[in-house]
């Protein structure tokens, strides 16, 4: 069964005595041939046989005499087939095609794994229109539009605004609607002109970092147009003698951004960042639209009267109070951009005629950098001195009886902060941290 896997034996094998392992297996051992269907045997001693005398008896050389001759000559084609060229061509083929099919498979499970975070799970709790936006913000598939008409009137449902400013707040994932979201009732633009286009008014912190797509108009003026003609709407149940709460009661009655309180007022804090002189005439005209709706907060000189809307514009930066606030473009036939007042002057022992004229007919928030009017905080105390604290107070005082709403920014991020500025009466937050001070705000 066995002699065509062993070499013939010379006569040389045949006379000379068969070398063997001391330690090797009995001779008496038989292994059964696996090609035979009769269970015959071979011993060790005739595969020892096989070999030439005082050849060495290696492992490969009793695994060839031991496998029956159909693996070895399997064996005997894959070797064949390594040393073809075109053979190992195709199999390289096979394995890369294999491997970009398993790659992509693999970045199409992700793919549609960050897709579904993204998406709102049918059913899940989207319970208006703000969250839809931010929620879906950046897919292709959907428009702010279709989430503005989907909530006409109850856009911001469940919302309850916060004295919160969004500082900076171009900077967020979602403009304007990451503010809203958390129920702030104050946003912050900076604004830029450029000589190639004098008539757009472009959103960023600094030059560099504008772009043609991120304008006032598109970031901020077009969605608050839109969401305030949504919700003051006519609609053919509407009752006048009815008390609906949705309804504003300012005396321009056109309902403002929150739905849960309908007569507040969002203040669209504009930074000027380049001349006010060619920059301000700009932000005059791009206004128009809100003006025309009937949706900013106006102060008529004629008449000595201030009506509170759903939108209330205060310029900062290089605003000039005497030739930008106080100038017949922004006076005639009313005012609808106010002043961000200097808080420090506010509380000054000796005021000048200029500090005395800040007031509700010219200005709405009063401003002032922490850091610049209190000072540091202390590394080694991480909160406010006494002293810090009383100034804080004052300063929100002297704001507070000219009817102004007073502002700290660059605010140390501290919830001990917080806590003594919002305790000492300042009249709004001015943070980074939405979901922070909103939480801060909603244990209060």
């Amino acid at each position: 069964m066995f002699p065509q896997l062993f070499r013939p034996r010379g006569p040389a094998a045949v006379e000379g005595p068969t070398q063997r392992d001391p330690g090797s297996i009995s001779n008496d051992t038989t292994f059964n041939d696996p090609r035979s269907s009769t269970r015959s045997s071979v011993s060790i001693a005739d595969v020892e046989n096989s070999f030439l005398p005082g050849e060495r008896t290696t492992r490969k050389e009793w695994k060839k005499a031991l496998l029956p001759s159909s693996l070895l000559a399997k064996h005997r084609r894959s070797s064949s087939s390594d040393s073809d060229p075109a053979e190992r061509a195709k199999r390289r083929l096979k394995w890369l095609t294999c491997t970009i099919i398993v790659l992509a498979i693999v970045l199409l499970g992700v793919t549609s794994a960050f897709l579904a975070l993204q998406i709102p799970r049918r059913g899940s709790q989207v319970k208006n229109g703000v969250e839809l936006i931010t929620s879906r913000w950046g897919l292709p598939s959907q428009s702010t539009q279709q989430a503005l008409t989907m909530w006409p009137t109850d856009f911001s449902r469940d919302i309850q605004p916060i004295a919160c400013h969004s500082h900076n707040d171009y900077w967020r994932r979602v403009p304007l609607y990451d503010a809203l979201a958390a129920g702030c009732t104050g946003v912050e633009a900076d604004i830029w002109t450029d000589a190639k286009s004098p008539d757009e008014l472009f959103v960023g912190h600094t030059r560099k970092s504008l772009t043609a797509s991120r304008t006032l108009e598109s970031l901020y003026i077009e969605p608050l147009l839109t969401i305030l003609d949504n919700a003051n709407a006519p609609s053919a149940f509407s009752d006048p003698s009815a008390n609906d709460t949705t309804v504003s009661t300012t005396p321009n009655h056109k309902t403002g951004i929150f739905s849960t309180s309908p007569s507040t007022s969002l203040t669209l804090l504009i930074d000027l960042k380049t001349d006010a002189a060619t920059t301000f005439p700009v932000l005059l005209t791009a206004l128009q639209p809100l003006l025309a709706a009937n949706y900013l907060t106006t102060y008529s000189p004629a008449s000595d009267s201030l009506v509170r809307g759903p939108i209330t514009v205060v310029a900062t930066g290089l605003t000039n109070f005497t030739a930008n606030i106080l100038s017949p473009a922004n006076t005639t036939p009313f005012r609808f951009v106010f002043f961000d007042a200097l808080l420090a002057a506010l509380s000054t022992l000796a005021p000048t005629a200029m500090d005395m004229a800040y007031n509700t007919t010219n200005s709405y928030y009063a401003s002032a950098s922490f850091k610049e009017a209190i000072g540091d905080v202390g590394w080694w105390r991480r909160e406010m001195s006494t002293m810090q604290a009383w100034e804080v107070s004052v300063m929100a005082l002297g704001a507070r009886d000219r009817g102004l709403v007073s502002r700290f920014w660059d605010v140390p991020g501290g919830k001990g902060e917080l806590e003594v500025l919002w305790g000492m009466g300042v009249g709004v937050l001015s943070v980074d941290d939405l979901e922070g001070v909103k939480s801060f705000l909603e244990e209060r």
